[in-house]
């Protein structure tokens, strides 16, 4: 190539070279665009779950807090109206009933509150898990008793030495056995068995109520589930959502199992053995 046809080829070549840094640029621009429109999209997805996720809740205590206020409100009604002694006893009792349910609600609303900010105080000591299931089993025991359900229970015959809260494991175990004696029907079997290997502690429930659907199962520890109704209409509230939180917060973890509707369910806790004897 003579000198004068690279002077000549010069000027295009600069145009290339310019063109090409643009379009480079260009592409650049147009891939952080849409990275950016894909986050924002991202965001508007999230807040709007959040804003169904919000309103599904508010409907759902909505429903949890009718049906008892409802129930209590008729029982005063009653109570106004009737000089029966009979009936009033039976008023007094549904009242005490649908406020001691409203009251439960309330405090696992604000202990699951307290566990997703971190806030919720806890002890720590070193504890036989046999004791506390068997405290938890008493503390339930008028329930099982108005159901005419049955109780057996197999602590295993060796100590079963967790870490963690004592009051917390009680209110584990005690969630459990209501959630078994409310979704069996009167008259039913519940099954509680206690065992350890050389790492974990296993504790079981097991029912022969109404069992979950296969699809339910995975949504049984949400707030304010409805993967199945008891018998008095309700869902299973946010007992279960307590569980978990609880059981997560002591480093083990919570299954639920079931054969399907009308075949019971079965929940077991895996926690961790502690072993510093």
């Amino acid at each position: 190539m003579s000198k004068q046809s690279g002077e000549r080829a010069r000027p295009a070549l600069r145009r290339f070279a310019s063109s090409s840094r643009d379009s480079v640029e260009l592409r650049r621009t147009l891939a952080e665009t849409q990275l950016q429109l894909r986050h924002e999209q991202a965001i508007r997805e999230h807040a709007e779950s959040m804003t169904r996720s919000v309103d599904d809740f508010l409907a759902m205590l909505a429903h949890e807090l009718r049906q008892p206020l409802s129930a209590a409100l008729a029982a005063i009604e009653i109570q106004k109206h009737s000089p029966q002694a009979d009936r009033q006893d039976r008023a007094r009792r549904v009242i005490e009933q649908q406020v001691r349910y409203i009251a439960r609600l309330v405090g696992d609303l604000s202990e699951v509150s307290q566990i997703s900010r971190g806030a919720l105080n806890m002890n720590r000591e070193r504890l036989d898990i046999r004791v506390l299931v068997a405290e938890s089993v008493t503390m339930t025991e008028s329930m099982f008793e108005e159901r005419a359900h049955s109780m057996a229970c197999s602590l295993g015959e060796r100590p079963a030495w967790v870490v963690g809260d004592a009051v917390r494991f009680k209110q584990v175990f005690s969630n459990l056995l209501r959630n078994a004696a409310t979704y069996t029907p009167y008259g039913g079997q519940v099954r509680l068995a206690v065992d350890c290997d050389d790492r974990q502690v296993h504790v079981r429930i097991r029912d022969n109520g109404v069992g979950i659907p296969a699809d339910a199962l995975n949504h049984v520890f949400e707030l304010f589930n409805r993967g199945g109704k008891r018998s008095d209409g309700q869902s299973a509230g946010i007992g279960l959502a307590v569980v978990q939180r609880l059981v997560e917060l002591h480093g083990g973890t919570v299954l639920a199992t079931s054969d399907g509707p009308g075949c019971g369910s079965e929940f077991t806790v895996v926690l961790p053995r502690d072993l510093s004897a």
